[in-house]
């Protein structure tokens, strides 16, 4: 036969333990930084990438042909794997963080850089909620949008070019 055990009787007691983070909490207390009137929701600045659709729809061979006009591809050479170098490359020098929210796009949102490098080294590195410069790039996943919007955080603004 089993004893009831000691700690049943406390079954209906509220706790008496309260657990709160506050880790976070200084940015909350800062003044909202804003970017003009259709950004002034988001804390940092939005900024849109985008690929035209005509560029989105090439394959990786005519992705490198536009992106390298004057670098022929030899026989036997992976251009999946040449672009994906490219990609790594030119995320390598975006003067963005290494890792950003991805918020919805919208046309109003400023366009930094405007070529299609930039915006494959964006759309082939991010999921639905964040861009990480480490990732992998994925040419299936990053092209099912032709653009999506970075959330760049207020500390990183000054570090971004005029716009284009």
């Amino acid at each position: 036969m089993k004893e009831p055990c000691a700690l049943l009787h406390n079954m209906s007691a509220p706790p008496k333990s309260v657990v709160k983070y506050e880790g976070l909490s200084g940015f909350a207390r800062q003044k909202k930084l804003t970017y003009g009137a259709s950004e002034s929701k988001h804390y940092g600045r939005p900024v849109r990438f985008y690929l035209a659709p005509q560029f989105a729809c090439l394959s990786p061979v005519g992705m490198l042909a536009f992106l390298r006009p004057n670098q022929k591809l030899l026989p036997g050479q992976d251009a999946t794997k040449d672009l994906y170098s490219l990609i790594n490359d030119r995320a390598q020098t975006l003067t963005l963080p290494d890792g950003c929210a991805v918020i919805k796009s919208d046309h109003l949102h400023s366009v930094v850089w405007d070529d299609p490098l930039s915006a494959l080294a964006i759309l082939t590195k991010c999921t639905e909620t964040v861009w990480l410069r480490s990732k992998s790039p994925s040419l299936f996943s990053g092209l099912k949008h032709t653009a999506v919007s970075l959330l760049i955080p207020p500390n990183f603004v000054s570090q971004l070019p005029e716009k284009t």
